[in-house]
């Protein structure tokens, strides 16, 4: 355990990865979906007074104030109550900020408006 990455996959992932990456519908698809959504969530989270590091992959890395009530650590569990899953990155040095994976158009609409709440802003 002390020797393997922090973000290690299975042999049977990593086939599924290569046929993934083999099919090419599935992967334009894929492709068309992230940098719609990644432009959409992007924009609406920092429409909300939050800064977002910008990003060319299929996640966010969102910056909270250290203001109370609205912290990432108070947005955390906020969302985690919710049922949207973020990771924590304060153990890379970042306290104040969260990291979100775009997902589904559902997940996505979600994880803005609980933000918006979270904010004070209407939604």
């Amino acid at each position: 355990m002390r020797v393997r990455g922090p973000f290690n996959v299975t042999a049977p992932s990593l086939a599924a990865g290569v046929a993934a990456l083999a099919d090419r519908a599935h992967l334009e698809t894929a492709v068309a979906h992230n940098e719609t959504w990644l432009a959409w969530t992007t924009a609406e989270i920092e429409k909300l007074g939050l800064k977002v590091t910008p990003s060319v992959g299929n996640f966010i890395l969102i910056h909270f104030p250290d203001t109370k009530g609205k912290t990432a650590a108070e947005a955390d569990a906020l969302l985690t109550s919710r049922g949207v899953v973020m990771r924590a990155v304060r153990a890379y040095g970042l306290p104040n900020a969260l990291r979100m994976t775009i997902g589904t158009e559902e997940a996505n609409r979600l994880t803005v408006a609980t933000l918006s709440e979270l904010m004070g802003k209407k939604g």
